[in-house]
């Protein structure tokens, strides 16, 4: 197939869209909790981790897309479960901190290695399906992985986000950057 990059690209980018969406809502859906983000993740990741195993699997496009696109769907669900943990697990006034580590942690364990060693291991097994379907089983380890979460005892830091932010704001000796005042 001539296309192939143009459509697994587009695939990616409809699916990256509607999936980081999809899993937003559906947490608020079940109910915006961090054991419920840890449930939606492992499921999520899962099933998603299926239906792309199956597409790698699969010798006809007409059976390739269909099963990628629903996996890809699954595994983009991910990102709002995500970030509600990280935003959840910590301390208000630490949020930035959190999503900023976050964000460096999904690069720097992430997208940075991911090229050579993909590059590596095609080199090494010289095949690119069985490459695609060894890549895909590290997403059932993932599963799992997230599936552990469920059963640790979570505690949510997110309650009286502004009165928890403003009394430590009055009691400190910091002034804010934009004071009321100011604005007026």
């Amino acid at each position: 197939m001539t296309d192939a990059d143009l459509v697994f690209g587009g695939i990616t980018i409809v699916c990256g869209i509607f999936g980081t969406i999809a899993g937003g809502f559906f947490l608020d859906y079940i109910g915006s909790t961090i054991s419920n983000a840890f449930k939606l993740l492992s499921g999520a990741t899962l099933i998603g981790a299926a239906f792309c195993f199956c597409a790698f699997l699969s010798k006809k496009l007409y059976g390739f897309i269909p099963l990628f696109s629903v996996g890809e769907l699954l595994i983009f669900a991910t990102q709002g479960p995500v970030n509600y943990v990280a935003l959840h697990c910590v301390e208000p006034s630490l949020r930035p901190l959190a999503m900023a580590m976050s964000t460096v942690s999904i690069h720097i364990f992430g997208d940075v290695p991911s090229s050579p060693l993909v590059g590596v291991l095609q080199d090494y097994v010289n095949n690119w399906r069985e490459t695609a379907l060894i890549l895909t089983s590290i997403l059932f380890l993932s599963g799992a992985i997230w599936l552990i979460g469920v059963f640790i005892h979570s505690v949510d830091k997110s309650g009286n986000d502004k009165t928890e932010t403003d009394a430590s704001l009055h009691g400190s000796r910091q002034t804010p950057l934009l004071d009321a005042d100011v604005l007026v």
